[in-house]
């Protein structure tokens, strides 16, 4: 069995986990949001949006060099790990500070207990950082997901009964808490790796090079995928944020559940092979395949389905959700395809050309969310589907040539799934009308509707496999169960 098809054989049993954590937490989502009311996610993204910056900085990018590295010493990863505990200790602190000009900016002095809890994530996160890419850059993925599942599934539950209890806002603090320090323990208890008692400033130097640029570039890109909330809050108030807030963090599920699972698994395999074109090309292409096979019926479904879904789901206070759900389903689109390129430059150890991307981005964006926050609730996302998109294809065409690939070998690559998906929204859309015209006038059936409308479109999305590009679903389904058929043969037998 080659690399490939370990790394995929370990994949999809980080798959199953995910499936199963994330199971549990929709259901604890759906029943918490109808516990909770908008305001308590308006507070939680205000005390968060800042201290979410800091996170940002707790690794300062030597978890990524852990992997990225072809080499790497016990010494290394021992003055590395003393390295992130006091530099989270040395953060902590900050956070506490912190929690008073947030309140400021706010105008609310609720966010100040709120803010300075988030330090006790931010020292329980800083303990897993080496073990947690330990895992990673051994390809561990089952492992890796079994922490993950069991993480999620006790915070869920903790969560469902803190608001149970009436602890508002507190239900969302605690439950990150929760997470974070059974993924630690559980992180160092499965790794079987302990630190040295030894320390060298030396030997952190040549992953700090690196690992700087990483946390520069991820603090950018936090600072302009947050700059809508922090606007929203500012102008609109906490309701309305709430409001958003759910938009966002429903929209974000597939890429933050699922495409984050690629690319979890793909970092590590891009930096296996940085130093062989060929390979690397190859993979950067069939990881586009697989991105666009995955997030394009997501995205269009969830748009297709997303009126009847929030309010059967959330309920009808959660009303002014939708329009700006659809908007961000859209963007994330373009959020989801696009992911692969920080991959591409980081694996490259080129994680100053992502810097340069976001720099722009932090130029671009935040600008466009001030005045658009100026409108209302629903102009807030406009600038997600409108300026945003334009960057990450700008970005897109800046790796093909990197790569030296043509842009007809990226357009051959997302072909089949966006006629897969024109296919499934046609026959969506003409269930729709025949739906609500003739089987329920008086829309009273949404859960049967629902789920009719989901089964319909993920048949014929697959149908089309079946009838287009069989060996697509063949291959898949081999290398989900280590049968040892590469991608490769799929590509020649089918002409991708």
């Amino acid at each position: 069995m080659n690399i490939l098809q370990a790394a995929f054989a370990g994949a999809s049993w980080l798959a199953l986990f995910r499936v199963i954590s994330q199971s549990f937490s929709w259901v604890a989502t759906i029943i918490i949001a109808r516990i909770l009311v908008p305001e308590d996610y308006g507070m939680m993204e205000m005390a968060t949006i800042f201290t979410g910056y800091i996170v940002l900085f707790s690794e300062i990018g030597l978890g990524s060099a852990i992997v990225q590295r072809e080499e790497i010493t016990q010494d290394e990863l021992s003055s590395i790990f003393w390295f992130i505990l006091g530099w989270g200790g040395v953060l902590s602190l900050f956070f506490i500070i912190l929690a008073y000009p947030t309140a400021a900016v706010f105008q609310n002095k609720g966010l100040i207990p709120l803010t300075q809890s988030m330090s006790i994530v931010f020292i329980l996160g800083s303990v897993s950082i080496v073990p947690q890419n330990i895992l990673l850059r051994e390809l561990k993925f089952k492992v890796t997901g079994l922490i993950e599942a069991v993480s999620v599934i006790i915070s869920c539950i903790s969560m469902i009964v803190m608001a149970s209890m009436g602890s508002g806002v507190w239900t969302l603090i605690g439950g990150n808490i929760v997470r974070t320090a059974c993924s630690a323990i559980l992180v160092l208890s499965f790794s079987g790796w302990k630190p040295q008692f030894r320390f060298g400033f030396n030997q952190i130097k040549p992953h700090l090079s690196y690992g700087i640029n990483v946390a520069v570039s991820n603090s950018l890109y936090y600072f302009y995928t947050k700059s809508d909330c922090f606007f929203a809050g500012r102008t609109l108030g906490s309701l309305k944020l709430g409001y958003y807030s759910m938009a966002l963090q429903l929209s974000v599920i597939p890429t933050d559940k699922i495409v984050s699972l690629i690319n979890r698994v793909s970092f590590p395999l891009f930096s296996r092979c940085q130093n062989e074109p060929e390979i690397f090309n190859n993979f950067f292409l069939k990881m586009v395949k697989i991105l666009s096979i995955i997030a394009l019926p997501l995205y269009c479904g969830g748009v297709f389905i997303a009126d009847e879904l929030i309010l059967a789901l959330l309920g009808p206070k959660w009303m002014d959700t939708i329009v700006p759900f659809k908007m961000l389903c859209v963007a994330q689109i373009f959020v989801a395809l696009a992911s692969a390129n920080a991959i591409v430059y980081n694996a490259r150890g080129l994680p100053r050309v992502n810097l340069y991307f976001n720099l722009v981005n932090v130029i671009m964006l935040p600008l466009s969310f001030f005045v658009a926050a100026r409108y209302g609730l629903v102009y807030i996302a406009v600038p997600w589907i409108t300026i945003h998109p334009l960057l990450r294809i700008g970005q897109t065409w800046m790796t093909l040539r990197m790569l030296s690939l043509r842009i007809s070998s990226y357009l051959k690559a997302i072909s089949h799934p966006i006629c897969a998906v024109v296919s499934m929204m046609v026959i969506l859309m003409i269930f729709r009308s025949f739906y609500f015209a003739v089987i329920d006038p008086q829309r009273s059936m949404a859960v049967a509707y629902i789920t009719t409308a989901v089964s319909l479109g993920a048949a014929s999305y697959v149908g089309y496999y079946f009838l287009f590009q069989r060996n697509v679903i063949w291959v898949l389904w081999a290398l989900v169960n280590s049968r040892g058929r590469s991608m490769d043969r799929e590509d020649e037998r089918q002409g991708d």
